[in-house]
């Protein structure tokens, strides 16, 4: 089929007509022609500025879609990203949009890419990329999880409200496996973003404790990640004994030091006394980082087997609700995984 009548244009008209329409993604969708016109870094980052800067009320829901659909173009890239954060906020000089004289009081500036998390924001001092709440893309979750992936990632969990489409059944089985996927590729930082964000699905529980360990190989640090979460959100309660202690019993008889370590784990999580263990004096606060899960433990350190336990500002969140108006608060939550301690 010959092109048509608007596919003909040159790009010095379709560019105009792509601007009137409100950088409607949907337009470089529908034709091949018409995208590669407007494949043009000036172009994404007209599109860039206009739907990720200003909010419009009265068309939210067709924003959101807008947004969704901006993230998962291929030319989305993390380098390209960067780029036009940098091209949006450097003359403010804060992720915050404003400079000081505006209201800024907490300047966050150089941007930490690799590890955004780094950049402390509050309820009073939120990025200005928090109202952004379209839906994560399919790329970051498909293939193998890269440095680049794990900080995209983390930048837009840490400073906007997008969240996975639970709705949609593929994008759900995508992110399912893509957790299973970095269980088995050992990759720690991935496995952290699932194990700390509820906007990337539930807290890890028994039965991706037995995967992580029964056919991931069990990673220490991924373990201890995932047994110290699941313990902060209750998911170890009334655990019984089952196939891991079978599994560390025939390690330890086997003289491998990761079947006592996690067996001293799994101990501690059920709270039983053994010779290595006497009961505490103080019971361990519920809401404490690791809870009755000691880090120091039973550690042991050989070339490969090293435990790692990062120090994540996810968890360091607290919210007084006390002092916190219903609209901060909602808007807070969306864009960060908040640890509500009740006063």
């Amino acid at each position: 089929m010959p092109p048509s009548i608007i596919e003909r244009l040159p790009a010095e008209l379709i560019q105009p007509i792509f601007r009137e329409s409100g950088y409607n993604p949907s337009l470089p969708l529908a034709s091949p022609h018409i995208a590669a016109k407007l494949s043009d870094k000036r172009v994404y980052t007209a599109v860039c500025d206009h739907l990720l800067t200003a909010q419009h009320v009265n068309a939210r829901p067709h924003q959101k879609a807008s947004q969704t659909l901006l993230f998962a173009a291929k030319w989305m890239t993390w380098d390209f990203f960067k780029s036009w954060v940098l091209h949006q906020y450097e003359p403010k000089g804060c992720l915050c949009g404003k400079t000081e004289k505006e209201g800024c009081w907490d300047k966050q500036w150089p941007i930490n890419w690799e590890d955004a998390s780094q950049m402390p924001f509050s309820r009073a001092h939120l990025p200005a990329l928090a109202w952004v709440n379209g839906r994560l893309p399919k790329k970051l979750f498909t293939g193998e999880w890269t440095q680049d992936k794990i900080e995209f990632s983390r930048f837009l969990l840490w400073t906007t409200s997008m969240t996975v489409d639970w709705a949609n059944e593929e994008m759900r089985q995508i992110v399912l496996q893509s957790r299973k996927g970095a269980i088995l590729q050992g990759n720690l930082e991935a496995v952290e973003l699932f194990n700390h964000n509820r906007r990337l699905g539930k807290a890890p529980d028994i039965a991706s404790i037995h995967f992580a360990v029964l056919e991931a190989g069990c990673n220490r640090s991924i373990v201890f990640d995932m047994l110290a979460t699941a313990h902060r959100w209750g998911k170890c309660e009334g655990w019984a004994r089952d196939e891991l202690d079978d599994w560390c019993e025939a390690r330890i008889e086997a003289g491998d030091p990761k079947g006592r370590w996690l067996q001293q784990k799994i101990q501690g999580l059920r709270g039983e006394v053994t010779p290595a263990r006497p009961k505490p004096e103080k019971e361990p606060s519920p809401t404490k980082w690791g809870g009755n899960i000691d880090q120091r433990e039973g550690d042991y350190e050989l070339e490969g087997d090293k435990l790692v336990v990062n120090e994540l500002r996810w968890n360091e969140v607290c919210v007084d609700l006390n002092s916190f108006s219903p609209m901060l608060f909602e808007s807070f939550c969306k864009f960060r995984t908040p640890v509500l301690h009740f006063p």
